[in-house]
Order: C-alpha cells, then sequence, then structure tokens
C-alpha cells in the first residue's frame, strides 16, 4: 500500500491537523556549524490545539482578567491536549484575538468545565494538580497562579455554573471538601457545602433558570424525589420539571426565556424531542424534527442571534448538517459544511460563535477549536493543519506540498512556498493532496491525487512557471478516482512520473511514464504495480515500489532487474556513490536489509542492523545518510522517526519526532543549509513543531511564554520564561529597551522577572525577554503588566464608599483575593494587600473622616 493510503486511511480518526505558525527571517539563516552543535528548530505550532494521542476542547468561556479594567476579555479553552497554537499548554489555554497562552503549567489531566467566579478563572475536570500544586479536581487561575478550592472533589467534574453568589460543580464524585455531596456541591469562597442530598447519578449540565439551579445528567432522583435526568433546585430543595428525559441530559442553556435541553434522549415529558427541547414553565417542547443520525447526542448549546447546538449527529430538522446547527426561531440551519467530528463546546467570544470539541482540520484547516464568523470557519492560530508529503527548493523559495489546506496564516491548498518570511499558497492550490515536487525544464512540478491544479484541469500532474499552473497534456489516469503521481525525477531532459496510473496523455504507460515536454510516452510495458520511489543512478532510471520485485532499472530502453525485496520500497536515494532503498522490507537481493539497503552495482547489502520500522524518505545531507519514517530504532540505537549514517554507523537526530498516534517523517530535503523534514509529527527535538521542522544550528526555543500580570500599586508581580536550550542567557525587555536590576527591578537578567513595588508606570503591554545562546537569540512573546490604583475603599466599583462596600471588605479581609481594581481599592494603605492594617483606614472612609 501506498505511503499516501496508508495515511489518508489513518489521519481521518487519528488525529487532528496539525499546522505550523511562523518563526521570522531567522528561521533560514545560514547555520554557523563552528559555534554551536546542530539541532532541530521548530517551526511553529498548530491552528488550534494538539498533542494528546486524541487532542479535543471540551470547555470554553470568555474572562476578563482585570474585570472592569482596560484589558479585553480573553477566550478560554479547557480540554485534553498539550499545545495551543505555539505554545506548550496543558489542558487549558487562553486566545487574545491573536495568538494563544498558556496558564502557568496548566493541569495535569483534562479539562471539562470553565467558569469565571469572583473574579477569577475556575477550571475543573479529572487532574489533581494544577499549576503543579495539588488541586482535586478543581482550581482557580487568578491571572498568575493556581490555587485549590479546599480539598476539591472526589471524583471527576463536568459542570460549573454561578448560583445565588455561590459556585456550583456537577459530576461524577461523592465528595466535596471532604464532606459528603452526591454529584453536586456548591463552593461559597471559604468552603464546600452539598446540595440536600444530590442526585443519585452523573450530572453533566448546569444552567440557572427563572431565578433556579438547573441541573442536568443521567439520575432519576435529585434530593430523593423522582426527576428524570433533570431537576431544579430553588435554594433549599429539588423539584423535578415535568417527567423528564428518556435519557441523558449533557447541556443546557436559556433562549429567549425558555429552557433548552439537549442530549441523548428522544421523549421530553412524554412528547418526542429528539435530543434537544425546551421547558416554557410548565411543559416541554420539541424544536422541529429535532437533531438526528445513528448515535447522536448534544453536547453543547448556546444562545446568541439564534440558538446553537453541537455535538456528535448528522441531521438537524431533518437536513444534513454535521454535528453543529443553528435554530433561527423556526427552522434549523447549517453552518457552512459543518465540521468532521464531534463538538463539546460553544460559546460567545467578539460577537462570533466559538465551537469546541474533537474535529480536525480536513475540511477548513482548523485544530478543535473555530469560530464562525460572517458566514464562514476561521482557524485561532496558524500553520500547517495536516501531512507535509513532498518539499523541494523552487527559484530559491522552498516548496512544501502535502494534505494541509493550510500553512503559516494563509489558505494553501495543498501547497505553499515559503519566501523567507511567510508561507504562500501557489495561485489557488489544487483540489486534492500533493505526493511529489520536483524542477523541471525551469518549472515546478507537482504529482499527486488532484485533479485541477489552479483553475485549470491538471489529472494528477501540474507544473507552475510562476505565474501561474498548467497541466501537462491530458494527465495520468487509471479508470478511477484513485489514480495518483506519488514520484517525479528527471532523466535524459525528460520528466519522469511513478505512480498508480493505466494511461498518460491518454497512452498506456502502467504506473510510470516519461514527458519530453510536448507529449507522454511509456517506459517499455511499465510496471505491474504502484510505483512509490524514483532515482537516477548510474545513468539509469531506478524505480521502487509495490510491483513484482519492487525495485527494478530502466536503461533508456529496457528494463533491467535490481534483485528482489521481501517488500515494498518508498524511498530511493544515491550516497557515496551507491544506490540506497528504504521501506517496509527486511530482505534485498536474498539478504537480511531491515527497511534500508545499499547497491554497490552489483549486489546489496544492508546498512548495519537497519530499522524497526518502515522508512518512507531519504535525502542527503552535509555528507550523511538521512533516513526519516515511523520508526524509532535505527542500528539497534534509539532514533525517533529520523536517523543519519555517516557510512559506517547509525545515529539519532535529537530526540528525533514525536506527536500523535501517527508522527511520521514522510519528505526531506536540504534547503539554505538546513535539512528540511515533513510529515505528519507535532514535536521536533521536544518542541512543537506541527508537520514541518529543520534541521541546524539551533537558536533557543522557548517553551513557556511570559504570562500577563496584574497588581496593586505598591504590590509585587512577577513573570517568567523557560527554554530548552543549555547555558542559555535572558534580558527582560520593554518593546526593545532592555531592563535593569535595581529600584524595583530584579531578575532583569533571569527568567523571572520580579518588580516591586509596583508602580503606576509599570503598567504596559510590552514586557518581553530576549533568550540568548550560542546559536542566536529568541525573543519571548509581549505580556502586559495591569496596575490598580489603591485606597479608595469602593469596593464595588460604584464610584462612592459607603456601607454598600462593606459585605466586599470583609470579604477580601477574610477570604483573600486576586488583584482587581475591587480588591485594589480596598487596600486603604496602598502596601499591595489587603489586611488588618487596612480596617481602622476603610472606617475612615466610610465615615468620611
Amino acid at each position: 500500500m501506498a505511503v499516501r493510503e496508508i495515511l489518508m486511511n489513518t489521519m481521518q480518526t487519528s488525529f487532528g491537523a496539525v499546522v505550523c505558525l511562523l518563526v521570522g527571517m531567522v528561521l533560514f539563516a545560514a547555520p554557523v556549524h563552528g559555534q554551536c552543535a546542530p539541532g532541530w528548530r521548530p517551526w511553529g505550532g498548530v491552528p488550534g490545539v494538539t498533542g494528546s494521542s486524541s487532542p479535543q476542547v471540551n470547555a470554553t468561556t470568555t474572562w476578563d482578567p482585570d474585570g472592569p479594567g482596560g484589558q479585553p476579555e480573553i477566550l478560554v479553552a479547557g480540554g485534553e491536549f498539550s499545545f495551543a497554537g505555539d505554545v506548550s499548554a496543558r489542558n487549558i489555554a487562553t486566545w487574545d484575538g491573536a495568538q494563544w497562552r498558556n496558564l502557568g503549567l496548566g493541569t495535569n489531566g483534562p479539562v471539562y468545565a470553565i467558569a469565571e467566579f469572583n473574579g477569577e478563572l475556575v477550571a475543573a475536570g479529572f487532574f489533581t494538580t494544577a499549576g503543579g500544586v495539588t488541586t482535586q479536581r478543581i482550581a482557580r487561575w487568578n491571572g498568575s497562579t493556581w490555587q485549590p478550592l479546599g480539598a476539591g472533589t472526589l471524583g471527576t467534574v463536568y459542570a460549573l455554573t454561578v448560583y445565588n453568589g455561590e459556585l456550583i460543580v456537577g459530576g461524577s464524585f461523592t465528595t466535596a471538601g471532604g464532606a459528603s455531596a452526591n454529584n453536586i456541591a456548591r463552593w461559597n469562597g471559604v468552603s464546600w457545602q452539598p446540595l440536600g442530598s444530590g442526585t443519585n447519578g452523573f450530572v453533566r449540565a448546569l444552567t440557572v433558570y427563572n431565578g433556579e439551579l438547573i441541573a442536568g445528567g443521567s439520575f432519576s432522583t435529585a434530593g430523593g424525589i423522582s426527576a428524570s435526568r433533570i431537576a431544579r433546585w430553588n435554594g433549599s430543595s429539588w423539584q423535578p420539571l415535568g417527567t423528564g428525559m428518556s435519557s441523558n441530559v449533557y447541556s443546557l442553556t436559556v433562549y429567549t426565556d425558555v429552557l433548552v435541553a439537549g442530549g441523548q434522549f428522544t421523549v421530553a415529558g412524554g412528547v418526542g424531542a429528539n435530543r434537544i427541547a425546551r421547558w416554557n414553565g410548565t411543559s416541554w417542547l420539541p424544536f422541529g424534527a429535532g437533531i438526528g443520525g445513528g448515535g447522536s447526542i448534544v453536547h453543547a448549546l448556546m444562545w446568541s442571534n439564534g440558538l446553537y447546538a453541537g455535538g456528535y449527529f448528522q441531521t438537524a430538522g431533518g437536513a444534513p448538517a454535521y454535528n453543529i446547527a443553528r435554530w433561527n426561531g423556526t427552522s434549523w440551519q447549517t453552518l457552512g459544511q459543518g465540521v468532521n467530528s464531534t463538538v463539546y463546546a460553544l460559546t460567545l467570544y467578539q460577537g462570533d460563535a466559538i465551537a469546541g470539541g474533537a474535529f480536525t482540520g480536513s475540511t477548513y484547516g482548523i485544530d478543535c477549536v473555530a469560530r464562525w464568523t460572517n458566514g464562514n470557519w476561521q482557524r485561532l492560530g496558524e500553520g500547517f493543519n495536516s501531512a507535509v508529503q513532498a518539499v523541494s527548493e523552487y527559484n530559491g523559495a522552498l516548496i512544501a506540498g502535502g494534505q494541509f489546506i493550510s500553512a503559516g496564516s494563509e489558505s494553501a491548498k495543498y501547497i505553499a512556498q515559503w519566501n523567507g518570511m511567510h508561507w504562500q499558497q501557489l495561485g489557488t492550490g489544487m483540489n486534492h493532496p500533493v505526493y511529489a515536487l520536483t524542477v523541471y525544464n525551469g518549472s515546478l512540478v507537482a504529482g499527486g491525487l488532484f485533479s485541477t491544479a489552479g483553475d485549470v484541469g491538471a489529472d494528477r500532474v501540474a507544473l507552475w512557471n510562476g505565474i501561474g499552473w498548467q497541466p501537462l497534456g491530458s494527465g495520468l489516469y487509471d479508470g478511477t478516482s484513485s489514480s495518483s503521481a506519488n514520484a517525479l525525477t528527471v532523466y535524459h531532459d525528460e520528466l519522469i512520473v511513478g505512480g498508480s496510473f493505466i494511461t498518460a496523455g491518454g497512452v498506456a504507460t502502467n504506473n510510470i511514464a516519461r514527458w519530453n515536454g510536448s507529449g507522454w510516452q511509456p517506459l517499455g510495458s511499465g510496471r505491474n504495480g504502484i510505483v512509490n520511489a524514483l532515482a537516477v543512478f548510474n545513468d539509469e532510471v531506478i524505480v521502487g515500489g509495490e510491483f513484482t520485485g519492487r525495485i527494478a532499472r530502466w536503461n533508456g530502453s529496457s528494463w533491467l532487474s535490481l534483485g528482489t525485496m521481501n517488500d515494498t520500497v518508498y524511498a530511493l536515494a544515491v550516497f557515496n556513490g551507491e544506490l540506497v532503498a528504504g521501506g517496509s522490507f527486511t530482505s534485498a537481493g536474498g539478504i537480511s536489509a531491515n527497511r534500508v539497503a545499499r547497491w554497490n552495482g552489483t549486489s546489496w547489502q544492508p546498512l548495519a542492523a537497519g530499522m524497526n520500522d518502515t522508512v518512507y524518505a531519504l535525502s542527503v545531507f552535509e555528507g550523511e545518510l538521512i533516513a526519516g519514517g515511523n520508526f524509532y530504532t535505527a542500528g539497534g540505537t534509539s532514533a525517533s522517526r529520523i536517523a543519519r549514517w555517516n557510512g559506517t554507523s547509525w545515529q539519532s537526530m535529537g530526540t528525533g519526532m514525536s506527536g500523535l498516534s501517527i508522527n511520521y517523517v514522510l519528505a526531506l530535503s536540504p534547503y539554505n543549509g538546513e535539512l528540511i523534514a515533513g510529515g505528519s509529527f507535532t514535536t521536533a527535538g521536544g518542541n512543537l513543531s506541527g508537520r514541518i521542522a529543520c534541521w541546524g544550528s539551533p537558536t533557543p526555543v522557548i517553551t513557556m511564554q511570559p504570562s500577563s500580570s496584574v497588581s496593586c500599586i505598591n504590590g509585587s508581580l512577577s513573570m517568567s520564561v523557560s527554554t530548552s536550550t543549555a547555558s542559555p542567557s535572558y534580558q527582560w525587555r520593554r518593546g526593545a529597551a532592555p531592563l535593569s536590576n535595581g529600584g524595583n527591578i530584579a531578575g532583569a537578567d533571569s527568567p523571572t522577572l520580579l518588580i516591586s513595588p509596583v508602580t503606576l508606570g509599570d503598567a504596559g503591554n510590552d514586557y518581553n525577554c530576549l533568550v540568548t545562546n550560542s546559536c542566536g537569540s529568541t525573543t519571548s512573546n509581549n505580556a502586559a503588566v495591569t496596575v490598580f490604583e489603591a485606597g479608595s475603599g469602593d469596593a464595588n466599583s460604584d464610584g462612592f464608599s459607603d456601607g454598600g462596600d462593606i459585605q466586599g471588605f470583609v470579604n477580601f479581609l477574610l477570604i483573600g483575593g486576586s488583584a482587581s481594581s475591587n480588591y485594589c481599592s480596598c487596600d486603604m494603605d496602598q502596601n499591595g494587600t489587603v489586611n488588618e492594617a487596612d480596617v481602622p483606614l476603610f472606617v475612615g472612609a466610610l465615615l468620611g473622616t
């Protein structure tokens, strides 16, 4: 089976498309090998989130970090992931409209629910630490650090909301704060309390409706009262909502003064209601024909100029609608083509609907989180959304082809070029993947599965002349839509194409053909199986693939044997005057050779112990043979997906590549003094690098970006960066101006910058850190410092210091809090914290003295 088929069959379910952000012109600066050892330089991130075996976003919300301050609200996403955009972010991250940021070290397990409570962000799920602090299933983020909420819960938390000034949590647990609490509990800011006797089954969803708390889930009783999957709490007792639902409730919202429930049910209150229903205060009603499809569930609901429903389904109102739809008040509407997997979360951000889930970029170049705006889906972040399968140089630019439809910040349908600063699409791209690239007669040639290139018909092969795409005759065809061009090379001034096809330009060719500039011709009778690889060696065309013998040579007039491999050949290269073949074989010419072998002109020989799994790509770089694929040992030593052969032994290349369940290296090519690797991986050398990376002299890689901080005047704050680089130096700056130790600044030349006491002049959004090693420098993202004035006593921000501020002051005094406009107003002595010393001053402010 060709590598394209292996990938396409597996990628549909195994990983979301993952993709790269830009790194700037320095990315391809010529390496200075005398100064530092080579290593992997990552090349951006992903348009969304990635990094776990099955990445997904389970919860989204918006949060204003400084309350009534000047900072805009941000989007928060929680779920199961390791990276967001181009930053390391364990299971929770924020998006400010332009870039992703982590929240410290994140959590050590999935996040299922997010909410704002008392000005802080609360995350809950199935984790035991947040930011390295023990936090049983629930934690709060104050803008700079994670803190527990008491002893947390004994079991998973699936839902959060705020009711009567208290945080309500629902899930699958038996205790909260060490006290009995069956699946639902409340946190008053100090301690946990149950809500009656709770429920006898999971609580999956929470909302507030008509002054009551609504809980939905898999229970049949609430507070000992019969309540089928949904119930209401009036502050003292549980009551049912009609006769409830026939199956589980997973989502709740309020829409035009009615309560809406979504889930797995088909009956609500005795009335047919497919997966979604509304409660008008007295009875349940359906939404048209509802949501349908095998195994369908509505996991998420949101109201914004219509009711949005997300989940796992194929129809809405009886019409096709894939996993997301909108009810306009009378009927269901689709949102574009929908998304290709489950939607678990919906929220409103900057006036647009945000969807989070397990979907990938196969349709829109999005990974697990996307924005619906102006009638289109948009990605949050930049990069390649799927595998890079071919790389080549053309007119000084790097060309990448593959299964992606986005590259960097651009839409790029299956092919893109890097001009030294950013990725660009070539024309309007192709309508299907690109598998091979080469240069022929001064033009770029692409081969693949496509049938159009730009706006012209071009069956499986096309030529880019620097201005537009052109077909090569009538192209290739095998009688089915699966015909493809898998390999390209140039031989005797003709273009040679190998793949899966039976005709070229209408001429019978059998999987290999030649283009002389004006027409197609066969190479003898061709090959009787798929061709995956081509090379020129000793003035002959070498062909590898899945045909009889798996390898053969064409001398210009006839086919000749080159021994026999016992399994598929995927890659060919010439190294040190010998032919090298890579693939899934374990013998070559009758000699044991694990996935890689060399031909010296008369016989096959192994390259030491070879690889433990398939080799998909071969190249030569700086006098060494480079092999990429799906292996994790080379020559018996650890080598993750890529290794180099110096003529006598195999060596690893750093820690190699990794990522999701499919993390192959599929393409290799030298470019501007560095080696470019493309594939389906998401990390290179241990750092995020979505589908493409380069091996050269490594500048520092920042693994944790600085987070924005808030402080009262005269308080203290800090911000930190982390790097995987050995022996780095640090320089904190405001814009391009370096900061110096002294005064209220410490750590200006360390990983952590400390400002104490904070002044109003320290406010700004231009803090960054320049991290330098012997190979160069990398600048962190900018972080903001927000400073609040203190001492007004106006705890409720109504413009006055009066009796209405007493409760807020007492809460801050007894419970504490993080820097915000309200908190800092209660710091009467302006020392950066609210404590006993502020009491007489607060009383004086109330009395006007």
